[in-house]
């Protein structure tokens, strides 16, 4: 066979066994198994898939011999009278207490190769080992073990309160409180929040560690770990209300509240710097609405002036082409997100009469979130994005912060000969579903798209780049649009076409709401 000429690269996380090697290297490639520490079994006899597998490494020297032949063996005879293995992959057979696992040419192991469940009679503590080799021509085997228990701790948290009405800048504290809902005692817990934009945690207990949240901002993501036995059924909450608060830009702002019973040999380092107070404890409490998860909402009195960007098109003869770039911006004072992962506004655009889309860019900075394209919008209902219409819906993307916005750039097409104020089109911005701005001033929503200077007004933020299309917020609303109109949605109001944020938010890619905003400040 021929020799590797490149690294065969390591996969999987869990216990990687470790192959004494040469200073200078392996001489061959090494076997790697990754496998939980420990593995918790369901007392009710329910099987579960344990994630575990192995790879091959060689260190990145050159010239080594690929493995062949590869076998992963999975012995479950320690677990005599407390579980029962059985292979599920394809690639692997059962005989007795032991599955063989047989590489298919891909040189790491199968995806859940077996499943374990309790055997009738085991009680929760129940333990007992899994023991794992790989062996393959070539290679430097390896072996591994997993302790099993029979039975688990599961911490769920109770709900919080909604509150409403609070003040920008307004300290706010989460008295989380925690269950444990499983069968076995806790050995560690972990504890997390992540808030949205316009929350802030305060760095203040020493086993806590602090991080930037999802959108960026400081000390928005925190992780709690405590060190505590906690017996089924027993309910606990923190020591102290864990301090945050909300920033002067705070509006509808929400927190996630997570918690995980971990076994005592599990990492807990999530990154992040510890708090410089005093360490958080766990104290008997009292809650309801017990869940693995749950979402609190804390309003601030606040609002966003989201405005249109028009544009200045240059005049030009039927059959030209021309750059055209218009938008939103959100002139504050409030962030806006979108709890769901949905845009939080739409730019709404007709086209001047005799001007017509031919392509769509939407700019990956400042907001690289957004979906990336434009809905063709005619008779009131959306559809993708098709050359040769006048009307079309794009969405912004999840997260507004005050100063940002987002720009739409078409190439447009003339059908007819266009001199300076020969035509008029139109920019309306459009709150997103369910999201609520309090705009302070609706008169800035619809901006112009002009063909030529005719109706100069300020330059606006952002500012498009390249191509001779200016574009510019007008003072006030001074026209309705004037074509494509069936179907038209209000102006101003929660938010509007739910169906058309449902597609956009899949169009995002998001789902459990992980955004990484690497935004610009509109100049």
């Amino acid at each position: 066979m021929a020799t590797a000429t490149a690294a065969i690269a390591l996969t999987g996380v869990g216990l990687a066994s470790a192959t004494a090697r040469a200073a200078d290297g392996p001489t061959q490639s090494y076997a790697v198994i990754n496998a939980p520490a420990q593995i918790a079994v369901p007392a009710t006899g329910t099987a579960i898939a344990p994630d575990a597998g192995y790879s091959f490494a060689d260190d990145g020297v050159d010239g080594l011999p690929l493995p062949e032949n590869a076998k992963f063996v999975i012995d479950a005879s320690g677990l005599k009278g407390i579980a029962t293995i059985k292979a599920k992959n394809g690639q692997c057979t059962t005989d007795g207490a032991v599955v063989t696992c047989l590489d298919n040419g891909n040189l790491h192991g199968p995806f859940e190769p077996f499943t374990l469940s309790a055997v009738a009679g085991a009680k929760p503590g129940d333990t007992g080992t899994l023991r794992y080799e790989v062996t393959a021509d070539k290679a430097t085997p390896a072996t591994e073990t997993s302790k099993v228990v029979i039975g688990s701790p599961k911490i769920q948290v109770a709900a919080l309160p909604a509150r409403s009405g609070l003040t920008p800048g307004q300290s706010v504290d989460y008295p989380v409180v925690l269950r444990n809902t499983g069968d076995l005692p806790t050995e560690q817990i972990t504890v997390r929040l992540t808030g949205s934009p316009g929350v802030t945690f305060a760095g203040k207990h020493s086993n806590c560690l602090y991080l930037p949240g999802d959108f960026g901002r400081d000390d928005a993501d925190v992780t709690c770990v405590f060190k505590t036995a906690i017996a089924p059924g027993d309910t606990v909450g923190f020591s102290d209300p864990l301090g945050g608060s909300l920033g002067k830009d705070a509006f509808h702002t929400w927190t996630d509240i997570t918690a995980e019973a971990l076994p005592a040999s599990s990492g807990t380092d999530t990154g992040g710097t510890p708090g410089k107070g005093a360490a958080l404890t766990l104290t008997p409490a009292t809650g309801k609405d017990f869940a693995d998860s749950h979402r609190v909402t804390y309003d601030a009195d606040n609002a966003a002036d989201f405005l249109a960007v028009g544009a200045v098109l240059t005049p030009g003869k039927k059959g030209s082409t021309h750059p055209l770039a218009f938008g939103l911006r959100n002139a504050g004072p409030a962030v806006v997100a979108h709890p769901d992962g949905k845009p939080v506004a739409y730019a709404e655009v007709t086209l001047p009469e005799g001007v017509v889309a031919k392509s769509v860019r939407v700019d990956e900075e400042p907001d690289d979130q957004a979906s990336g394209d434009c809905y063709t919008y005619t008779g009131g209902k959306t559809s993708p994005f098709e050359p040769g219409h006048r009307r079309y819906l794009c969405p912004d993307t999840v997260a507004e912060e005050s100063g940002d916005g987002q720009m739409y750039r078409f190439q447009v097409g003339y059908e007819k000969d266009l001199a300076a104020g020969a035509a008029r089109g139109t920019v309306t911005v459009r709150p997103g579903d369910g999201i609520v701005l309090n705009d302070p001033d609706e008169s800035n929503d619809e901006a112009a798209i002009t063909v030529g200077d005719a109706s100069p007004s300020p330059s606006p933020s952002p500012s498009a780049s390249g191509g001779t299309a200016t574009p510019s917020p007008s003072a006030s609303a001074t026209s309705s649009v004037t074509s494509g109109t069936a179907g038209s949605m209000a102006a101003t109001g929660a938010g509007f076409l739910p169906w058309v944020a449902a597609a956009a938010a899949a169009a995002l890619g998001v789902g459990a709401i992980v955004f990484a905003m690497s935004r610009r400040r509109a100049e």
